[in-house]
């Protein structure tokens, strides 16, 4: 059957992409920092059944609209919670309806053989294959653009109003995605598409439109700020007003977030798109030289320059941002790739097959640096399994290199990739697991919350999603905000950053104090520790008066959650192991609360510590704990 004649087998390429997205999909916990705080929302909408108002910890969570947190909830019905596959699913799903518009419009611009490679060039490109395996917005919010791209090109050919309206449609499910993002790509392709086109531009009614998608949006919107403002008319001007600035100026103008150089997706976009990034010497060029050779070239230039342009001239940047540009980039790479096996350009081809064959070769060679690390404990001989398959890619590539016209390298690349992703989701992902997710150490709080024991959560200087997720159990932050710190005392709300500087460099200090069990400090360790926090406190550059006035008011709040917690209720605490030691220099009742965990956790070594009713409650579940739980020691 000629390749011509498989192109249209649109269902088996949609079927293959599936299994590739798929494979060992469930075999990993969720990775912080997006996943469990996603799976969280959408667990609290089920337990809560208000999925009105999305909440985390209990607290109504304004950063992003609800498009995702509804679809894992729905994927998460079947099975009775959020698991790591239906938190996935979604993005799973919004994948392959974005390859499902890629190959529609590309077939429609070029032919089916475009489409097809266009579509598996998008399946195996890195970051499109890691995107529709996470639980985060961006593979949905990518799949409502493309239905968006798809809708638009056939209202410009057709003139038939029901696809303006799958467009604006489609720009609105965008939008509860995402937020205002999913306006600026279709309104920037739009303006491009039709520069110095007038008329052609009039009938699409761009700002009815808009209108239209903003009063979808409200819809929600309105009804939801007003049930987390508790109905408040102010309070809801002043919430949407504070969210919209941050959400917009403040995250892409003012880099609240992610703040980067103009020049980040130069460097990005290279990694996300291996291995079909070794085409670009010819890609670039190649669609430069058409760049004006009619309007389906127009429209895909359209939808990602001025993007690109945009979101680089922006101040936060993420390499995510421009996932939606992929649809269209892919099929420009389909033409190009193409073009090169076709024509007699067999060096572009040999040079790119070696080039491909020496990134094959560092991939064999990578699993044996882990040797040399700090992660060393995590090797497995499972790696050699990935090792050969590099390995033997490596020499079929080579192989490639060596042919008079290798022709068929696209292929090769596309075969090679499938491998050594499925190979990696199945071998090095759970290895990775092992350093990346929190759900063996809240496993102790996880198993009281679900005997349904009455008990008391808390998180003391950090609040992560992670842990309320694995715990199933929200917990109450403590000392995590400095301007709450003694109930924002003025003394502390006028030197909020003097507050974070002495927490800072007492734990930097304390951090470095050889210590053999937290739970049972000798005399020895509480003078090194007190040595080396005055030491910190004389040599940091702190004005020493401002420390006199806020070194009480820091004890006292501090004080009052050592004494509760101590003597109060079941409790139990997460806190990173450098803060607990400066809590038990300060406090004397909490130095003899049992460690249940002290373990690194992403980066960060994290302790689980319980009181005296919280160590009773786990004896009556029958769990057990080291007495003395070890620490970092020498550092």
């Amino acid at each position: 059957m000629s390749e011509m004649k498989k192109t249209g087998h649109l269902p088996v390429l949609i079927g293959f992409a599936a299994v590739v997205f798929l494979v060992n999909l469930w075999g990993y916990d969720l990775w912080p920092a997006d996943e469990p705080r996603y799976a969280e929302v959408a667990r609290e909408m089920m337990d809560s059944g208000d999925y009105l108002v999305p909440r985390v910890n209990g607290l109504p969570y304004r950063e992003k609209p609800p498009l995702l947190f509804w679809a894992i909830a729905a994927a998460s019905l079947p099975f009775g919670d959020v698991t790591a596959l239906s938190a996935r699913l979604p993005s799973v799903v919004a994948a392959l309806v974005t390859l499902l518009c890629t190959y529609l419009l590309a077939a429609r611009l070029y032919g089916r053989r475009v489409a097809f490679w266009a579509a598996l060039i998008l399946t195996t490109s890195t970051r499109f294959w890691w995107q529709a395996r996470t639980a985060q917005i961006d593979m949905i919010l990518t799949a409502c653009l493309s239905v968006a791209l798809l809708a638009f090109w056939h209202w410009h050919q057709e003139r038939r109003t029901g696809w303006l309206v799958a467009f604006y449609a489609a720009m609105a499910a965008a939008v509860y995605a995402k937020g205002p993002v999913g306006v600026i790509f279709p309104a920037l392709m739009v303006l491009a598409f039709y520069w110095r086109r007038k008329e052609e531009r009039r009938g699409l009614h761009l700002l009815w439109g808009i209108a239209a998608v903003a009063l979808l949006i409200a819809a929600w919107l309105v009804p939801a700020r007003m049930a987390a403002s508790a109905g408040s008319a102010t309070a809801l001007q002043s919430d949407v007003a504070a969210n919209l600035f941050r959400q917009t100026i403040g995250r892409f103008f003012l880099g609240v977030s992610k703040a980067q150089w103009p020049w980040y997706y130069l460097g990005t976009l290279p990694i996300d798109w291996m291995p079909w990034t070794l085409f670009l010497p010819w890609a670039i060029p190649w669609v430069w030289k058409r760049r004006k050779e009619g309007p389906e070239m127009r429209l895909l230039l359209s939808w990602t320059v001025p993007a690109f342009l945009f979101f680089s001239a922006c101040a936060g940047k993420r390499a995510i941002y421009l996932l939606p540009l992929f649809p269209a980039l892919s099929i420009l790479f389909s033409r190009s790739i193409l073009d090169l096996a076709a024509n007699a350009r067999a060096g572009w081809r040999r040079w790119t097959a070696a080039a491909w064959a020496a990134v094959l070769l560092a991939l064999a060679a990578a699993p044996f640096a882990l040797l040399f690390t700090e992660y060393r404990d995590a090797w497995t001989n499972s790696f050699l399994v990935l090792v050969a398959c590099a390995a033997a890619c490596a020499l079929h590539a080579a192989y490639r290199a060596l042919r008079p016209a290798p022709g068929a390298l696209h292929k090769a690349m596309a075969a090679h990739f499938v491998l050594l992703a499925t190979a990696g989701a199945l071998i090095a992902f759970p290895v990775v697991n092992r350093f990346k997710s929190a759900r063996d150490f809240c496993e102790p709080v996880r198993a009281i919350a679900e005997s349904g024991a009455d008990f008391n959560l808390y998180s003391l200087a950090f609040s992560r999603e992670e842990y309320i997720f694995y715990s199933k159990h929200f917990h109450t932050p403590v000392l995590t905000d400095e301007s709450a710190v003694a109930d924002g005392s003025p003394e502390v709300l006028a030197n909020a950053g003097l507050v974070k500087a002495i927490r800072k460099a007492v734990a930097n200090a304390v951090e470095q104090v050889p210590v053999s069990a937290l739970d049972a400090l000798t005399d020895a360790e509480l003078d090194a520790l007190q040595a080396a926090v005055d030491e910190a406190m004389a040599g940091a550059g702190i004005d020493q008066e401002a420390l006199r006035q806020l070194r009480p008011l820091l004890a006292e709040a501090s004080g009052a959650f050592a004494a509760t917690f101590a003597a109060g209720d079941p409790a139990y605490l997460y806190v990173q192991e450098r803060d607990w030691r400066w809590m038990l220099l300060l406090h004397p009742e909490i130095r003899d609360c049992p460690v249940i965990r002290n373990e690194m956790v992403g980066s960060r070594r994290v302790v689980l510590v319980t009181n005296a009713a919280g160590a009773a409650l786990l004896a009556q579940a029958g769990a057990v704990w080291p007495s003395s739980a070890p620490t970092t020691g020498d550092v």
